[in-house]
């Protein structure tokens, strides 16, 4: 026994060779056959939700998708991306230029992880490798092969599973990527300064210390972590931290069926059909899985529309919902939200037209980010507590705040026209106009869509979270009596921006014909 314990240790496993691999793949492919086989990060054209993912300037990010609808082909292409130092002209993220000021023998490390070891293997590996099973498989996956610096170290333990993998940068110095499992305690996430870290798949699990140790690891190269999830485990801590630090910290995009381009519309309804009604959600749209029955049953295929809103006629109504945030810059502050709806009179129905959701922001930038509209200057509508004092030196109230920032402010808070503010009598109103086809949603706003399917009750009471977005909806509704035409673009606007341009208290509500049944 004591001899066995005195033996040196072996050398670690060796993966394919990627000499080897390049030699033969030269021998018998043309130079644009290898590109396409041995350089796939060049032909990667991402769909329009991916480059948002990719351009996001956040030290936090998440891609939150359904089931197969590429956000781990996007995080393997961005992994590859920062990994080798190369991105293509129309990427405007964050870029690894530079090494951090530590002394390491390499310039860029990233770490991979993946629930279990297979499932990095079989994905995150495959990603960002190929399948390095196959004879000539290395260097088919998102990192180019002539990148590739001699063989992989592989992991003890499971076949075919990587370790760490040297590349060559295009700065001429070297990189490494470390592969890792949530299975790995957090010790294992511990020791090394990384520059970045790729989680395919929520790593909440039952708490989030492997995250914390994740954060810890980035502080001292100013480094980034993304994720690529579809949320199964619900509103888990991962996920309550992006939603609660939403803005320069955390960032996400939510790509659903409709933004994966692959996929043709006509496989849609098989797709869906194939998820239980509890799933449909979270697999399709990538909503929080849910634990309770939904608010909204309508299918949210049916509640959107493309319709370009330029060719809405100049009669119909246009009316802003706000809903306003009462923390100021803290993180436990819920978001500033206002929605721009239009209603087409002769069918009375309303269309979602714009929508804004801001984190920890002052209504200085709100205003700013509305005006960037050009039906900015439409009339708003705002909840009760657009009454409470917003200014305690002035007394100002949130209504009164908005107003001097130049937003066309109801003189009164929404009401139905019996004078009540009922949640439920709002969100019944919503249903009925779901229901009917009297209430769309453009499909381009992901966010208003993702919390029309994510609401939901608890112990048969609406659960008021992550609802900003149709609580300005909502809003607007009840004052939708109110909503005024502006007419076509360059004569309504720009009267309006005139008479604010020259000091003018100028109020939409003294025309003629304000209120209408």
């Amino acid at each position: 026994m004591g001899d066995e314990d005195e033996r040196p240790r072996d050398e670690p496993e060796q993966g394919p060779d990627p000499n080897s691999v390049r030699r033969h793949a030269k021998k018998m492919l043309t130079n644009i056959e290898y590109l396409k086989r041995y350089r796939r990060l060049g032909f990667y054209k991402p769909h329009p939700k991916q480059i948002e993912f990719h351009n996001l300037g956040a030290v936090e990010k998440c891609l939150r998708a359904g089931n197969q609808l590429g956000k781990s082909h996007a995080g393997g292409a961005q992994m590859a991306m920062d990994s080798i130092g190369w991105w293509p002209a129309w990427y405007k993220g964050h870029r690894f230029n530079r090494p951090p000021p530590i002394e390491r023998p390499f310039e860029f490390l990233g770490w991979a992880a993946c629930t279990t070891s297979a499932t990095t293997r079989d994905g995150v590996q495959s990603k960002l490798l190929g399948d390095i099973r196959a004879a000539d498989g290395l260097g088919t996956g998102l990192i180019p092969l002539d990148n590739i610096v001699g063989r992989p170290t592989m992991s003890r333990g499971i076949s075919d599973l990587v370790d760490t993998i040297t590349l060559r940068r295009e700065t001429g110095g070297r990189a490494l990527i470390r592969l890792k499992s949530y299975e790995q305690d957090r010790r294992a996430f511990q020791g090394e300064a990384v520059d970045e870290a790729w989680l395919d798949e929520d790593v909440s699990r039952d708490n989030d210390t492997i995250y914390g140790e994740i954060l810890a690891r980035i502080a001292a190269t100013r480094g980034r972590i993304f994720l690529t999830m579809t949320p199964m485990l619900g509103l888990s801590p991962i996920r309550k931290r992006f939603k609660e630090r939403m803005g320069k910290e955390c960032a996400e995009v939510i790509m659903g069926l409709d933004d994966a381009l692959h996929i043709p519309k006509e496989d849609h309804p098989s797709i869906l059909a194939r998820y239980s009604e509890s799933e449909r959600a979270t697999r399709a749209y990538g909503a929080d899985m849910q634990g309770q029955g939904a608010v909204f049953t309508i299918p949210v295929e049916t509640i959107k529309y493309q319709r370009d809103p330029k060719d809405f006629p100049n009669w119909w109504r246009w009316i802003w919902g706000t809903d306003f945030s009462h923390g100021g810059m803290s993180a436990s502050a819920h978001p500033f939200a206002a929605a721009l709806l239009c209603h087409d009179t002769t069918s009375d129905t309303v269309y979602v037209v714009h929508a804004v959701r801001m984190h920890r922001a002052l209504p200085a930038l709100h205003v700013q980010t509305i005006k960037q509209h050009v039906c900015w200057d439409a009339v708003v509508a705002y909840p009760h507590d657009g009454n409470r004092g917003a200014d305690l030196a002035t007394g100002a109230t949130f209504r009164d705040v908005y107003r001097k920032l130049g937003l066309n402010m109801r003189p009164q808070h929404a009401t139905f026209k019996d004078g009540s503010i009922a949640l439920e009598a709002g969100i019944a109103e919503m249903e009925a106009r779901f229901a009917t086809g009297r209430l769309k949603i453009a499909s381009h706003l992901t966010e208003v869509l993702d919390e029309y399917i994510g609401y939901h009750r608890i112990n048969n009471l609406i659960h008021k979270v992550d609802d900003d977005l149709l609580s300005a909806v909502r809003v607007g509704l009840m004052d939708l009596r109110f909503a005024k035409p502006l007419g076509p673009a360059g004569t309504g606007f720009r009267r309006t921006e005139t008479r604010i341009a020259k000091g003018l208290d100028f109020d939409l509500f003294s025309t003629t014909g304000a209120d209408y049944d």
